[in-house]
């Protein structure tokens, strides 16, 4: 099964977002680097942020998925005020988020009050575009 969508473009666009809100961003990793994969700063204020890409397959994307989530939890510091944990994906993610939720709808809650400072940014690439909404409210 391939990508349909690879996680350089979805970062490329978010990098972008960042550039325009006057961020500063670690550089770009390289395969095997380990480490959120953008880290933003500006004023008081750090975005860890960790990008998938779109599977065809959907257990791939499910686990990609799981396993971003978990990779972006671990950046917590402890400063809800001031780092924001960002799950970066495609928009066709949006499309799930509803059922994806459901499924867990206990720890999805605790989950969001456990990580206050957690968000998930829909990124639309041909539109250069990002949405951004809390883990407790992940669709319209």
């Amino acid at each position: 099964m391939a990508k349909l969508l690879e996680a350089e473009v979805i970062e490329k666009v978010i990098r972008k977002y960042l550039e325009l809100k006057g961020c500063t961003m670690s550089p770009s990793k390289t395969r095997g680097q380990i480490g959120p994969d953008i880290v933003a700063k500006r004023n008081n204020y750090t975005w860890f942020i960790e990008v998938i890409g779109f599977q065809e397959a959907p257990p791939i994307r499910s686990r990609e998925f799981y396993e971003a989530f978990f990779r972006v939890i671990s950046r917590d510091r402890g400063k809800p005020n001031n780092d924001i944990l960002v799950l970066g994906l495609s928009r066709r993610f949006k499309a799930g988020m509803k059922q994806r939720m459901n499924q867990y709808p206990v720890a999805w809650r605790k989950l969001g009050e456990a990580f206050p400072n957690l968000c998930i940014w829909y990124v639309d690439h041909e539109n250069n575009k990002v949405e951004e909404c809390p883990w407790s409210e992940p669709f319209d």
